[in-house]
């Protein structure tokens, strides 16, 4: 299978690609930046199934690239984070988060799904969150975008059900997992911050606690989901993992 993944520089993307490298899939690894081409290039020059360009979702022509490759499955999983409260946000940069996260992403996604449904084949994975179940202070914004990529991917399931298509489109939903994004989008928060800056220790103290305690450093659990979604015959519409936070998330959704 020729498979297409955008942010895959780092994280368990990266990993995932390697996996599925190594189980004898062809890996187009795409970065955001010509630097972590670079990068990635220099780490992955063994394997001679694994082609690393740059495409940068915001970016027309990078999008555009997509049109030229005979692929079957594309993994978007380009994502940036934006932190803060409605109080003092800066709204410029919500809509930027917005920009990536679903309006590039559903653009990339509409290149490549015309032609799988044209040819009656082919898959796409969107990489949303656990976030978006969870109204937690400071990253609403975040995981408002990833509320808003699944509730349309979810439609989207339902309209190629209609018009009888063989393309399957399939949602992934990591919990927390210590790659360092977390991590960024709450520390943007603070940025130019007044209203919460007396306050601004105390969170800071229990967020870095709740971290320590449920953020996931192996990635093997969300590898194993991501290539089931990929390899299995009849994907399911939602792949999540670790095991243990999805419980708890459906623990919170009774209560809050």
């Amino acid at each position: 299978m020729k498979i297409l993944i955008t942010g895959a520089a780092g994280g368990f993307a990266y990993l995932t690609a390697l996996t599925l490298a190594e189980r004898g899939h062809f890996v187009y690894l795409t970065c955001h930046t010509q630097k972590e081409v670079k990068y990635v290039k220099e780490k992955v020059k063994d394997y001679k199934n694994i082609n690393v360009f740059k495409v940068d979702i915001t970016n027309k022509e990078d999008r555009l690239k997509v049109l030229n490759l005979d692929i079957d499955c594309l993994w978007n999983n380009a994502a940036v984070g934006q932190g803060g409260s409605l109080l003092e946000a800066d709204i410029d940069k919500v809509k930027d988060n917005f920009e990536v996260n679903v309006f590039s992403t559903l653009r990339l996604t509409q290149i490549v799904l015309q032609k799988m449904v044209n040819e009656n084949k082919g898959r796409i994975i969107i990489t949303s969150s656990m976030a978006r179940y969870t109204a937690t202070p400071f990253i609403s914004f975040y995981a408002a975008t990833k509320a808003s990529e699944s509730l349309i991917i979810k439609a989207l399931q339902r309209e190629l059900f209609l018009i009888g298509s063989n393309v399957k489109v399939v949602l992934v939903e990591p919990g927390l997992y210590c790659t360092g994004f977390n991590h960024l989008v709450l520390d943007s928060k603070y940025d130019n911050g007044k209203y919460f800056k007396s306050i601004k220790k105390p969170i800071h103290t229990i967020e870095n606690l709740a971290f320590k305690l449920l953020e996931k450093k192996n990635f093997d659990s969300i590898v194993v989901q991501v290539v089931r979604a990929v390899e299995d015959k009849n994907p399911k519409k939602v792949y999540r993992a670790p095991f243990f936070q999805t419980k708890l998330i459906k623990l919170y959704s009774i209560f809050d």
